[in-house]
């Protein structure tokens, strides 16, 4: 009996670090500031990116948006990151291929700036090796030494391959919007 529950004890918990536990849903509200310049509003933003690790592809103050260039998910080695907020993104990270991309969207109110930000996650998706023949079973393994990993596709896998939609950040949106809050409040007060 006691072996029993020592082994469903540790299958849990496997499966719980493993990513069967439930993602925290967080979906943070967008956030206002009183009588603020776009253009200086958006550079500021552009500072809080940078030091989240992001690249700025485009920033149209005429439009109100600014995007990121794909970010790829940070690994558990790379304790400096910011862009694994909890552990679920963190073993996110860590299995699949994964990037994030921050879209912000500036929409003036009255009197109000108002922003809102949205981080979508992405998965690469390989497609499989076909094997024809018993003699091809070894090549759906990469010719990987211990030093170095290699990825070996073929045309047709090229092709293929793709960044699919996977979810979206909440946590990672609720702190860069924290960070561009802190930034300009600081800035407001020199």
């Amino acid at each position: 009996m006691l072996k029993q529950l020592i082994i469903w004890t540790l299958f849990t918990l496997v499966c719980l670090f493993a990513g069967c536990a439930q993602k925290p849903q967080i979906d943070p509200e967008p956030i206002c500031l009183a009588n603020r310049d776009l253009a200086s509003v958006m550079k500021q933003t552009e500072l809080v990116l940078l030091k989240l690790n992001f690249i700025v592809d485009k920033a149209d103050v005429n439009t109100g948006l600014m995007r990121t260039k794909p970010l790829p998910g940070g690994q558990f080695f790379e304790f400096w990151r910011k862009d694994n907020r909890d552990g679920y993104s963190s073993a996110l990270s860590n299995i699949h291929s994964i990037r994030r991309t921050a879209v912000l969207n500036f929409m003036p109110r009255n009197d109000l700036l108002c922003i809102d930000c949205n981080v979508t996650i992405e998965r690469l998706s390989l497609p499989e090796k076909e094997i024809n023949s018993s003699a091809r079973v070894f090549s759906i393994f990469s010719s990987s030494s211990e030093s170095r990993q290699t990825l070996q596709l073929e045309n047709e896998q090229r092709i293929l391959m793709d960044w699919v939609y996977f979810d979206r950040d909440g946590n990672l949106e609720a702190l860069i919007l924290q960070k561009i809050n802190q930034k300009i409040s600081k800035g407001k007060n020199r």
